[in-house]
């Protein structure tokens, strides 16, 4: 499971990020990836260089980062979200085209694009193979949301049928089925509002609304990533007007809120709490970095541009997971 965002603040910048809705960790840090950082790749053995610095969270396997979420030093920004059920790869390198492991698909996407449209065109030679990053480790089922700082976005899932690029006008995505179908659901929802209703007569009888809230009456309230795509939508479609970029961060937060899941809501099938690990948001504009997660509210903040781009190492952050209790006497 899994929610991304993506919204913009009146200063004109934008801010992308996600909840991260896992039954398990997966060994997680923030992450700085420089320039020119070199590692080999899984598929072609070849060694691949970054060419843009990276920030976001994931975690490294066997000397290899993997990405969950993360944006570039052009504030280029992208999140894999499950796809299980849909999702399809390749069980042997295609020639003629450039072969990578999903795992690898966020590092591709942000170490060589500075735009949406960069990768629109580049991701027409890519192909997506079935090679794990050791025996260990799980392949992903992933899509992406990919979104740069001018908020243009797109949605990229590879299934059975065919390898799609979806632009994405609603600015979210969650999880199964495939992003075309959420967006024609949107549909069966069109009457939602976030007004109070009018008195109504039927025969001689004065109906009037129960409570604050009515005109939100019949939006789904489950867990199901149908059900989460249809309120984070819903709810950016009547963002107030965000003043700065200081009140973006918290409105984003509390948006991501509405589609958080809290232990004992979900229990997987192997009889596990699915919850929201961490809940991200990036500001695209000045590379900065926020998160917060399940066990500690506190707001931390990265920024890429404090730190040496240029540096010879990834650099990892603590994971700041004990409560931080703000005291006031």
């Amino acid at each position: 499971m899994c929610t991304s965002l993506s919204i913009k603040s009146n200063e004109g910048h934008n801010f992308f990020g996600r909840n991260m809705d896992l039954a398990y960790d997966f060994n997680q840090s923030v992450l700085i990836i420089p320039r020119n950082h070199q590692f080999k790749d899984k598929v072609t053995k070849d060694m691949v260089k970054t060419k843009y610095a990276i920030i976001g969270i994931g975690a490294i396997i066997d000397n290899h980062p993997a990405i969950a979420d993360a944006m570039n030093e052009k504030g280029l920004a992208c999140a894999g979200l499950n796809f299980d059920g849909y999702s399809y790869v390749e069980e042997e390198i295609v020639p003629g085209k450039k072969n990578i492991a999903p795992y690898d698909f966020i590092h591709w996407v942000l170490a060589n694009h500075e735009t949406v449209d960069e990768v629109k065109d580049a991701i027409k030679d890519l192909e997506l193979v079935k090679v794990p990053i050791n025996e260990k480790t799980p392949l992903p089922t992933l899509h992406w949301m990919i979104v740069d700082k001018t908020g243009k976005s797109i949605v990229v899932e590879k299934t059975k049928e065919k390898f799609a690029v979806h632009d994405n006008t609603v600015g979210v995505m969650t999880n199964n089925p495939t992003f075309d179908w959420h967006v024609t659901n949107l549909n069966e929802y069109m009457y939602i509002t976030p007004n109070h209703p009018k008195d109504v007569k039927w025969s001689n009888q004065e109906l009037t609304p129960l409570g604050v809230g009515a005109g939100t009456l019949g939006i789904p309230g489950d867990f199901e990533s149908v059900s989460r795509f249809v309120r984070i939508a819903y709810i950016r479609a009547h963002m107030p007007s965000i003043e700065n970029d200081t009140t973006a961060v918290t409105q984003f937060f509390h948006m991501l809120d509405y589609v958080k899941m809290v232990k004992g809501g979900v229990i997987t099938r192997d009889g596990m709490e699915d919850l929201t690990r961490y809940s991200s948001c990036m500001d695209q504009e000045k590379g900065i970095y926020y998160y917060r997660n399940y066990n500690n509210n506190r707001i931390n903040a990265i920024d890429m541009h404090k730190e040496d781009l240029d540096a010879t190492e990834i650099k990892v952050f603590p994971y700041l997971e004990t409560q931080d209790i703000n005291y006031q006497n």
